[in-house]
């Protein structure tokens, strides 16, 4: 085997195991460890009008809002968090898109009193007209990470 044939054998193989260990790494990454307790989505709240808010079923409470509305891709939104029975150690929200991957998306909240959370968050722009979305607060505390799924949708205007 002639050396050049190596050398680009042994670049493929190295070129190979980067890919492998950056795609684990977004992976895991964006999945968040240790969820102890997932709250019921409402599929009744519409994010588009107000604040929602959701309860775990072992105890602990989550009021969500995303302001200015209508919430719209590409334009800054303010984020508001408010615990309930729950020592948050840290606050994100996840923004998912629902039948299209649109990245990792997850603004860590800034605390401003106790049990309340703001920050700011942008969306990506779809080249659908419609857009469904679900955002996660995740609430990490000593115990794990609680999850509050809620939905909506975006229209481009």
């Amino acid at each position: 085997m002639a050396i050049t044939q190596k050398i680009w054998m042994g670049a493929t193989a190295l070129i190979l195991v980067a890919v492998v260990v950056v795609g684990g790494l977004y992976i895991w990454k964006q999945t968040p460890a240790n969820i102890v307790a997932t709250a019921p989505l409402d599929t009744h709240c519409d994010l588009q009008v107000g604040s929602c808010e959701s309860s775990f079923p072992g105890g602990g409470r989550v009021v969500f809002s995303i302001s200015p509305h209508p919430i719209v891709g590409l334009k800054p939104l303010q984020l508001k968090v408010w615990t309930e029975g729950m020592a948050p150690q840290v606050v994100e929200v996840d923004f998912r898109g629902l039948g299209m991957n649109m990245g990792f998306n997850r603004p860590r909240l800034q605390e401003d009193s106790e049990g309340e959370y703001s920050g700011t968050g942008i969306l990506s722009v779809c080249i659908l007209d419609r857009m469904d979305w679900e955002a996660t607060v995740l609430v990490s505390t000593r115990d794990g990470v609680y999850a509050a799924p809620f939905r909506f949708e975006t229209v481009r205007h």
